[in-house]
């Protein structure tokens, strides 16, 4: 799911990394709409955003102590994103 403002279920580090290298398949092909049967027509502008988050979660899951502190970090860098029960399955995919 691309979602620009809502959390996907992430399988860990190289999932998040395959994810990434698909999207910059998708700036690289110049896709102007992505459509997903999961959310709303997006945009190249979504697909970077979401690149920046996919690195982030990389990056925060490096930094975090545990499942819950990554819950808490991610909750702060990303307020206003939905979709706090796919949050979870990614944390248990990260830190099991």
């Amino acid at each position: 799911m691309l979602g620009h403002d809502c959390h996907p279920i992430i399988g860990g580090k190289a999932h998040a990394q395959m994810m990434i290298d698909e999207l910059n398949g998708y700036l690289e092909k110049g896709y102007e709409l992505v459509l997903s049967s999961h959310y709303t027509p997006e945009s190249l502008k979504d697909v970077r955003t979401k690149i920046q988050y996919l690195e982030n979660v990389i990056s925060i899951a490096g930094e975090a102590s545990d499942k819950e502190d990554f819950i808490t970090r991610m909750n702060k860098a990303y307020p206003d994103y939905s979709g706090s029960n796919y949050l979870s399955m990614t944390a248990s995919a990260f830190f099991g």
